[in-house]
């Protein structure tokens, strides 16, 4: 009985061979070139392997001698892109096609169809073919996709790019608040590490975490037909960011990132490693209310454990945002409550945080949390305070910005505290717009009605416009207007719709200046 059931095994097994064997694919600079029934058709981010072989492709003979093609179970990677950020939800049945660019031989073919079909795929029918030759379809997207930014301090690219890691594994401090968020151009970015590379972008299953989407990757593991390391596949994939710029100022030429993806959030995330690099120190501010205390502000890296002495001096070249200014003598000191440093006007104190710790005097180094992985490197973690002097107030980055003028304490660039000599503090009024949203029923909506601007007094009423309705109608014409008529009262009798406004409202706010006392 074991023997026969091995053989039936074995049979259902052949027989799966067989009906996946019967589409062949071919990883080319254009795309995945699929094989089958002499219908070669290539396939541009649709995903690879069973998403491309597994696609059930039909041809339907038309009487002239043409014939309709008809492709289903394409995965829409459109569903769910960038959602929630951009306040649109994509709408399958109207959009999609606007997003499908189908080529024959370089030429471009208008004539198709594209139904949506259930958990984010759907189907195409190209029309009136004379043959599969040169056909190309070809998935675009409509907006960039949200990249967070996380470090993977072991500092290797992991052999398997994508299986699940500890936490506390990456950086920074909270996954929640990433080194920065950066908008990726998924058109340009997957054109070129196709064309470069020959990878391919990875889609896996759906996820309902931050919108229904698409689990998505994009790395040297995904197929990479050309063998690109992982220095060359991140130099092409970042060309497609909008931006950089916070990245490098943290990181310089040292970070390099390693996978772009999209797994279970409203945004993806791009995961990295330092090269040339061996040990990290994470800047965090405290004390900023403009920034949330998780957010890295500087970082300091280095291919040795500093040194009192070094870590002061990094300290200056690399978290020039809370300097003023990078060429001013400074007075540091240490102890075993952190590092201070001293400017003419206002002074910086540095203590621990949640890796790693700092020397307690001038003779001792900086120490790391180190983890097990070969090469691996280390981590250390502090925090940031600073202390404005007189004439200034602690703006963005923990950066003391000056106070208003005649101003020698304030709370920000427009509140003063306390005025110089020769001043006096008075309280100014000035107006401000406020956003409010308000519901109200409408039985229709005015597109200039969306945004709209008042004062306090304005008022809400409007006219009603009134018009005479004719009483007397013709014999022939009763039957029409009597139906008419009970369609107007089913109108009436329905529920208003709830139209929300976004109104801005203009309204007083006094602030404290100082002014010069007048004689």
């Amino acid at each position: 009985m074991f023997k026969n059931i091995l053989k039936l095994l074995t049979l259902v097994a052949a027989c799966s061979t067989v009906v996946n064997a019967a589409a062949t694919l071919d990883y080319t600079k254009e795309g995945v070139l699929r094989k089958e029934d002499k219908c070669d058709i290539n396939f541009v981010n649709f995903g690879i392997e069973a998403d491309i072989s597994g696609l059930k492709v039909k041809k339907e003979n038309n009487s002239d001698g043409s014939f309709n093609l008809s492709i289903a179970e394409l995965k829409n990677g459109n569903v769910g892109l960038r959602s929630n950020e951009s306040g649109y939800t994509f709408d399958e049945n109207k959009e999609t096609k606007d997003y499908v660019k189908i080529t024959q031989s370089g030429n471009d073919l208008k004539d198709f169809e594209v139904k949506p079909a259930s958990k984010g795929k759907f189907s195409l029918v190209i029309k009136n073919l004379k043959s599969c030759d040169g056909l190309s379809i070809k998935q675009t997207f409509k907006d960039d996709a949200l990249m967070n930014t996380y470090l993977y301090y072991s500092n290797v690219t992991p052999e398997d790019i994508n299986h699940p890691f500890n936490i506390v594994e990456f950086g920074p401090s909270s996954n929640d608040v990433p080194y920065d968020t950066l908008s990726w151009n998924m058109n340009t970015g997957l054109d070129a590490v196709r064309e470069k590379c020959r990878i391919f972008i990875d889609f896996r299953e759906t996820n309902n975490v931050g919108g229904f989407h698409w689990v998505w990757y994009v790395s040297t593991d995904t197929i990479n037909a050309d063998k690109c390391d992982n220095p060359t596949f991140y130099n092409i994939a970042k060309k497609s960011y909008a931006s950089m710029e916070v990245m490098d100022e943290l990181f310089g030429d040292h970070y390099n990132g390693y996978v772009i993806k999209r797994e279970g959030k409203e945004n993806g995330h791009m995961d990295g490693i330092l090269v040339d690099q061996k040990y990290l120190i994470e800047i965090y501010q405290n004390g900023c209310d403009e920034q949330s205390k998780d957010q890295v502000i500087c970082t300091i890296s280095s291919n040795k454990k500093l040194t009192y002495k070094e870590f002061t001096e990094e300290f200056v070249k690399n978290c020039s945002s809370v300097i003023e200014n990078p060429e001013e003598e400074v007075k540091w000191s240490v102890d075993e409550n952190g590092v201070t440093a001293k400017f003419d006007t206002y002074s910086l104190n540095i203590t621990n945080y949640n890796r790693g710790a700092l020397p307690k005097n001038e003779n001792e180094s900086v120490s790391y949390k180190e983890f097990k992985a070969a090469n691996s490197s280390g981590i250390a973690r502090f925090n940031v305070c600073t202390k404005c002097g007189d004439g200034s107030y602690i703006g963005e980055k923990c950066k003391c910005e000056p106070c208003p003028e005649n101003c020698t304490k304030c709370t920000d660039g427009k509140t003063c505290t306390e005025c110089a000599t020769g001043s006096e503090l008075v309280d100014e009024t000035e107006t401000v717009g406020v956003l409010t949203e308000k519901e109200e029923p409408t039985e229709s909506v005015d597109v200039n009605d969306e945004e709209e601007t008042s004062d306090i007094n304005d008022s809400d009423d409007e006219e009603e416009e009134v018009t005479d309705t004719p009483t007397e109608v013709k014999e022939e014409e009763t039957d029409e207007v009597e139906e008419a008529t009970e369609a107007e009262e089913q109108e009436e009798e329905k529920e208003p719709v709830q139209i929300t406004k976004v109104v801005t409202i203009k309204r007083p706010k006094t602030i404290k200046k100082c002014l010069i006392k007048k004689n």
